[in-house]
């Protein structure tokens, strides 16, 4: 979405508040779908405020209620991890003020980036906001929406539990997606929403509707695991069915850790998915993806940034070698030495 003179990625609708503006991740149709749980549409998993500075330094004006976790907000440069005080800032309580000032090292990114075939212009400031709940206010400074080419033509889009959502990621480049978006020199669309994964024929349709995803992710199961299991099921289908319409490369999995208390409960429900996905979406089972129990962190449910990065480097993996072999993405190699 471009808002004034930035790009708010990964939003797809913005709320006026009496501080700024409550950015949205799908529209309110789909909000109203989510039951009781259609806050966590507003959370800000992979939500970017991306621009380019044409002169000068600029300042991301940002409002958080006193009493939301402040994990820090990550600054990139095109594909570039910002340098010492530019890589990562706090969003502090109330209005807060993120100050950016341009890269002075930008001949040798772009360098870099032709050398190593990076699919984002270093020239492009990312704000990678976290997975909590921030208002956007504004951009000071004389800056601009990204240009054509700034970001990757290739657009990979995630959906699942908390765990896509990037819980226990401690920041949003240490999601799996967003590692997955990276290796695949894709940009990301993240629709995880914690405990809220419960697979409304209105999210696969609003999935559908999206026209600017290359190829997709669905991580179902750990969100519905108090449901009667053939409840769980008819759920299941009717998302994977309507998926499977589509036509685009949906790459499918289940949970990736289970329950030491209820293993057989959790195998239940795995094999449905598995059994409901055969055929019609790609699947991989996420005990295949995240197999070294260690990964996992103490609540038991969620992959520590060690998991994640197994389950990225595990289905990227997958997901490359299927996209090549079908043809029907191109996943750029990186340019020869």
């Amino acid at each position: 979405m471009i808002f004034g003179n930035v790009e708010l990625h990964n939003v797809a609708e913005l709320i006026p508040t009496e501080h700024g503006y409550r950015m949205s991740r799908v529209p309110q149709a789909v909000r109203a779908a989510m039951e009781d749980r259609s806050e966590r549409a507003f959370h800000n998993c992979g939500v970017e405020v991306r621009f380019r500075i044409r002169s000068g330094e600029a300042d991301v004006v940002l409002y958080s209620e006193p009493a939301a976790e402040h994990i820090p907000a990550a600054i990139y440069y095109g594909a570039f991890q910002g340098g010492w005080e530019y890589s990562v800032k706090r969003i502090t309580p109330g209005e807060c003020r993120i100050h950016i000032r341009p890269t002075p090292n930008l001949a040798a990114l772009q360098r870099i980036t032709r050398e190593e075939n990076l699919p984002f212009n270093p020239e492009l400031v990312r704000l990678m906001l976290p997975c909590n709940i921030a208002e956007f206010v504004r951009v000071e400074g004389d800056v601009e929406p990204p240009h054509p080419g700034d970001a990757p033509a290739l657009t990979y889009l995630s959906y699942g539990s908390s765990i896509t959502h990037g819980s226990l990621a401690l920041g949003a480049p240490h999601v799996y997606g967003s590692m997955i978006a990276r290796s695949l020199n894709a940009d990301h669309i993240n629709l995880g929403f914690a405990g809220s994964a419960c697979m409304e024929e209105e999210m696969a349709a609003y999935v559908c509707a999206r026209k600017d995803w290359s190829f997709a992710s669905v991580e179902m199961g750990v969100n519905m695991l108090g449901a009667d299991p053939e409840v769980f099921r008819r759920r299941v289908r009717a998302f994977v069915d309507r998926l499977a319409e589509d036509g685009r490369p949906v790459f499918a999995t289940n949970m990736f850790v289970t329950n030491y208390n209820e293993p057989e409960r959790d195998e239940r429900f795995r094999r449905i998915v598995r059994e409901e996905t055969a055929g019609k979406l790609i699947f991989t089972d996420g005990l295949e993806l995240m197999g070294n129990h260690a990964f996992i962190s103490e609540d038991l449910v969620h992959p520590s940034v060690e998991g994640h990065v197994q389950i990225a480097q595990r289905w990227s993996g997958i997901m490359k070698g299927y996209l090549e072999k079908a043809g029907n993405v191109f996943i750029p190699s990186p340019a020869a030495k």
